[in-house]
């Protein structure tokens, strides 16, 4: 239960399990490893994850959902009723930009690609808690209004999440390598452009 560990230290033992289970894998780490870099005992651990497979997946799934909070925001602010070409310009770019400044993006990314295989319940976690569904809901909305020709909302958040935020990661080989900011924008603009011609209403 999460009343058994305080949030600071619920707060430390999270950010160390990441860090740990980033840097040796899930095998080479340990808890007592996960304790010392917490600068906890290992018994708030196990009272509150239970065991070193459960703290692996809810860090990660945590993190996650974490990122998954700060996007619905970005979407949720983002004023539709404008110019459609600005509207997503902004919202991806502010979304690109949050997730490339995030600082558990490379943790992140480097766990779900190395130990995703061994944790069939990773690659659910992608699936049922992507970031296409938050923008699928806007866009459904656009359709409605007439304003996208558009049937098919999810299918339009995968093309539209293809051509600029998978621009993005391919190019930096996600977010190993520094992409300029001037670089960034002239992919997003780009991948806006060919998705607007793709879905505009008129043709």
């Amino acid at each position: 239960m999460l009343d058994t560990v305080s949030g600071r230290k619920h707060e430390a033992i999270a950010q160390a399990a990441l860090t740990l289970f980033a840097s040796d894998g899930y095998e080479r780490t340990s808890v007592d490893a996960i304790a010392a870099e917490a600068g906890v005992s290992k018994r708030p651990i196990y009272s509150h994850y239970g065991d070193k497979e459960n703290l692996f997946l809810s860090v990660v799934r945590d993190t996650y959902e974490g990122r998954l909070a700060r996007i619905a925001e970005i979407v949720d602010r983002t004023t539709w009723e404008r110019d459609l070409r600005c509207s997503l310009t902004d919202c991806v770019t502010e979304i690109t930009r949050s997730i490339a400044r995030a600082p558990e993006r490379s943790t992140l990314a480097r766990l779900l690609i190395t130990e995703a295989p061994h944790f069939p319940s990773l690659i659910d976690l992608m699936h049922t808690r992507a970031v296409t569904p938050l923008i699928a809901a806007p866009l459904a909305s656009l359709g409605g209004a007439g304003r996208l020709a558009i049937s098919d909302a999810t299918q339009a958040a995968e093309h539209l999440a293809a051509l600029t935020f998978d621009q993005v990661n391919s190019r930096s080989l996600m977010g190993t390598l520094p992409l300029s900011d001037a670089e960034t924008n002239r992919l997003i603009a780009s991948g806006v452009r060919v998705f607007l011609r793709a879905y505009n209403p008129v043709g």
